[in-house]
């Protein structure tokens, strides 16, 4: 992890700031792509465009006299693009806080609640392919597990499917199986892999291969291959590729810490992280890129603590964690450095350079499972959007051109952005 100091950091950032201005035209005249789902900084929801000429507030219910007790988090998008579900929390006495699943259509007339509850608090969202459920993970009321339930878009009554703790999981492209990897260090258990079948019954297979040290399975995209972790017979961690039915067909990569991975959007190529650090979660190191077809991969040697794949699979935005050590001062300041990479070329050029959110910073430690449920891409794969602090402090979006030609822009006050996948 690279440690710098704020004068450095200053000097640095002049000189790779070879980028044109915006014209403050040009957020009207070009052309649009997906929209955005926002947490404002009032701490409402809204959605907009990227050059935000036509923003809608999906929730107005936080004001001045309930911003104390009324909070939303994470707007994640369906496949489809035309709703976006979110979680509201209020509390409700002292020691009590009420939660409830929200689902909103883009023009923001229809805001509906389709699961409440005072005793379990969701946390991750994730959309079936078929736009249809909603997958979430939630605290139990013992607060002793987590709970995975399938939520009805429309409200109908929701399913638990299975608990345990830590919990991920990856839905097959056609919603109606689920890969999972639960439990483990954090309950002093052997952690397991296993597929949920998601007929009239929940069913359940155990693997059994035993899973090596990773968060997240990965089914691809057109669902002929998961990436998973298991143990060799002689104990070594490995990266593998696995069929639909869990069977193992090569071997990626050996690791000896931790690693995270995701695909690209043509179920084709695939990145990963070989973490070179003990963490507490996520994976830092270099990232690889391969395909199935066992090409020669692309590698950045340089620690990487996240990523998101383009959607037209040519380009890989990533981030490097840098501290910032401001002069006179035992303060430590942590920001991230948004490089994006040419698969083609394995070039990589540096677009940005930010002192993250808090609430973007959770991504990144869980990279490889909210790679599968939320996006900071635009469509078609020009842009980007990140959560960050500005020199005031105060928390904003930006629109990032993939291009890195020209400057971020300025796009809303806010703590947490991600963009719709259509």
């Amino acid at each position: 992890m690279k440690k710098i100091s704020l004068l450095v950091l200053a000097f640095l950032l002049a000189a790779c700031n070879f980028q044109v201005p915006q014209s403050p035209a040009l957020r009207f005249v070009e052309r649009k792509s997906g929209l955005i789902a926002y947490i404002g900084n009032d701490g409402n929801v809204y959605v907009t465009d990227q050059g935000a000429t036509s923003t809608t507030p999906l929730t107005e219910d936080v004001t001045e006299a309930t911003q104390s007790r009324i909070a939303y988090q994470m707007p994640t998008w369906s496949p489809d693009g035309s709703r976006v579900a979110f979680v509201r929390l209020e509390q409700t006495g002292a020691d009590s806080l009420a939660a409830e699943l929200m689902v909103a259509d883009t023009d923001g007339d229809t805001v509906a609640s389709v699961y409440a509850s005072e005793t379990e608090y969701p946390f991750y969202i994730n959309w079936s392919p078929d736009n249809e459920n909603i997958g979430i993970l939630s605290t139990t009321a013992s607060q002793q597990t987590l709970a995975l339930q399938s939520i009805p878009a429309n409200g109908d009554a929701r399913r638990v499917l299975d608990t345990g703790s830590p919990f991920y999981w990856s839905w097959s492209p056609d919603g109606r199986v689920m890969i999972v990897h639960k439990n483990g260090a954090a309950t002093g258990t052997q952690s397991q892999l296993s597929f949920l079948k998601l007929d009239d019954e929940v069913t359940e297979f155990v693997m059994d291969e035993l899973p090596a040290s990773f968060q997240a399975p990965a089914w691809s995209p057109d669902g002929n291959f998961i990436l998973l972790t298991t143990l060799s017979e002689d104990g070594d961690q490995q990266i593998v590729m696995a069929d639909a039915t869990g069977s193992v067909q090569k071997t990626i990569a050996e690791f000896e810490v931790n690693v995270s991975f995701a695909w690209a959007a043509d179920g084709e190529q695939f990145a990963y992280i070989l973490g070179n650090e003990q963490l507490q979660n996520g994976a830092l190191g270099p990232l690889h890129v391969g395909d199935v077809f066992g090409s020669e991969e692309v590698i950045v040697e340089e620690d990487v603590v996240g990523f998101f794949w383009s959607p037209d699979g040519r380009e890989i935005a990533y981030f490097q964690p840098l501290i910032v050590t401001p002069e006179d001062s035992t303060e430590r300041i942590f920001y991230l450095e948004l490089y994006v990479l040419d698969v083609a070329s394995g070039e990589s050029r540096l677009i940005a350079t930010f002192q993250p959110t808090q609430q973007f910073f959770s991504l990144i430690p869980y990279n490889d499972q909210y790679h599968q449920s939320v996006t900071i891409w635009s469509p078609d794969s020009n842009n980007l959007v990140i959560s960050f602090i500005t020199r005031e402090g105060i928390p904003a979006i930006a629109i990032v051109p993939s291009s890195g030609v020209t400057e971020p822009r300025f796009l809303a006050e806010g703590v947490f952005a991600t963009w719709s996948w259509k």
